[in-house]
């Protein structure tokens, strides 16, 4: 039986009916996602596996499954897509379809509000995931089923040379800036230094507007992290650098001036999250210098793995990216400055 026949046959034994309504169509991504309604109208979103290489589909599958109980629970700040069914063995993820609901990025483009009402929401949310992965670590199954499988970092430190010919010529361009650069080079390899399995937590992997969806005004749950593809065990600064990078793209380089983000407003918004962040890990977390310069240079490699992502979708190494190449070969190489800079740190 090929693989349509037998997912068929698998939404068929979900009582999942494949939906043909194009206002509805799921965003694009690099899986393979339809949209579905089940037989008593809820409507549900079916991801499937690409099975030529590691699937994210499986990793999320099997973190929604292992972290939803987990989040059971009044006042619980971390919310998560709800998880309809799961089917390891065929790789086919289904959620349930949320609406009404839009992305952080959309939001924030649609009314250039920036409210830190919602940074810390997010940072209770991180907070609590970070807090409970160390908590409750038993819970979450073997560390090594959720390693990172697909870490950019120790691609630019040490490419291999698959990874070289799958570059653009201007992803060679960047790779070869990073490389010149003595102090970048040394703060990348800093980042890629092992840390004690204890001090690990569970990483969303892939924090940013795009994958935190906003439901409206609610007490609590009013955000939704989504895309757990690129979890796994590793160092909590790199999920909170990960957001700040995201959110001063505006700052730094905005793409369009309805993306502008001024920096004080960008400092008030970081502030907020990494504040509402260290109070949820709790009063065992040392929100100390070292985390703060860590952070930073995480924020300054995920500005970095999104100019690599710049060269491979447009060909070339463009004056914006190479702003940001500046701006985060200086992060990574001297992250002393950059905290008071990014979310005004003492």
């Amino acid at each position: 039986m090929d693989l349509e026949r037998r997912l068929d046959a698998r939404l068929s034994a979900w009582g999942l009916v494949r939906e043909e309504d194009g206002r509805h169509t799921p965003a694009a991504s690099k899986n393979h996602t339809l949209l579905c309604r089940h037989r008593r109208g809820r409507r549900v979103l079916v991801k499937v596996a690409d099975h030529q290489g590691p699937s994210g589909v499986v990793r999320e599958g099997e973190v929604l499954t292992r972290l939803t109980p987990l989040t059971r629970g009044g006042r619980c700040p971390l919310a998560l897509p709800r998880l309809f069914a799961f089917d390891r063995a065929l790789g086919v993820l289904a959620v349930e379809w949320i609406e009404p609901s839009e992305t952080l990025h959309t939001y924030h483009r649609r009314t250039g509000r920036y409210g830190v009402g919602l940074a810390r929401k997010l940072g209770r949310a991180v907070g609590f995931l970070h807090r409970v992965s160390r908590e409750r670590a038993d819970a979450l199954g073997p560390r090594a089923e959720l390693a990172d499988e697909a870490d950019l970092l120790e691609a630019f430190l040490r490419p291999r040379p698959e990874f070289y010919a799958r570059l653009s010529l201007a992803g060679i361009e960047l790779l070869s800036l990073m490389q010149a650069d003595p102090g970048a080079v040394t703060g990348l390899h800093e980042l890629s230094k092992p840390r004690a399995p204890e001090e690990g937590v569970l990483l969303h992997g892939d924090l940013k507007q795009a994958n935190l969806l906003r439901l409206g005004r609610r007490p609590l749950h009013s955000l939704v992290l989504l895309d757990w593809e690129l979890a796994a065990w590793g160092d909590a600064a790199r999920d909170l650098g990960g957001l700040v990078a995201d959110y001063s793209l505006g700052a730094l380089a905005p793409e369009r001036p309805r993306e502008v983000l001024a920096p004080q407003a960008l400092r008030q918004l970081m502030r907020a999250l990494v504040e509402a962040y260290a109070r949820e890990r709790g009063p065992s977390f040392a929100f100390d210098t070292a985390f703060e310069q860590r952070m930073a240079r995480w924020a300054g490699a995920s500005l970095l793995f999104y100019v690599y992502g710049m060269t491979h979708y447009e060909g070339e190494l463009s004056e914006r990216g190479r702003r940001l190449v500046e701006h985060a070969a200086h992060m990574v190489a001297e992250p002393a400055g950059w905290p008071g800079l990014l979310w005004g740190a003492a």
